[in-house]
């Protein structure tokens, strides 16, 4: 069985018994006991902190834009990469625009799809960014391999 635990969970561990105890302020008076724990917690985005050695070299270069987010009042540095909602290339502030080769998709860029549980034959939003972002590689391919035969490049 899985049971989620809520917010701030706090895990203890009694060696005495073998089992783990959990709690979460956001479930007052609720105690989860159980002899394993799936860890699921995603870390909230940052490409300040990004353990990733291309991301972290293009963010400190300057050749990508993280999502900020601005009104009057608040500016908030969201973490994700900034890319054109069309087909996923990146911002390159010193582009002025999207690069013409790199691409992100998914939970760290800030047009994810929602494609969660989506099923074959759906056109599901998921399935039409991945249509798009395979459509601008096959442009960007053809773009630097003007050799190869324009029908077997289908766009």
């Amino acid at each position: 069985m899985v049971r989620f635990l809520g917010a701030d969970v706090r895990i203890a561990a009694d060696e005495s018994t073998g089992t783990l105890t959990a709690i979460s302020p956001t479930v007052p008076g609720h105690t989860t006991r159980a002899t394993a724990l799936i860890e699921a917690y995603l870390p909230g985005p940052s490409l300040d902190r990004t353990g990733d050695p291309l991301l972290r070299g293009l963010h400190r270069s300057g050749a990508l834009a993280e999502e900020v987010v601005t009104d009057p009042a608040v500016t908030h540095r969201s973490g994700l990469l900034t890319v054109s909602p069309a087909d996923g290339r990146l911002v390159d502030p010193s582009l002025g625009g999207p690069h013409p080769r790199r691409i992100a998709l998914g939970a760290p860029a800030n047009s994810p799809a929602v494609a969660a549980f989506a099923r074959p034959r759906t056109d599901s939003p998921g399935f039409r960014q991945n249509d798009a972002v395979a459509r601008a590689l096959l442009r960007a391919l053809a773009e630097v391999s003007p050799a190869a035969d324009p029908a077997s490049v289908a766009v």
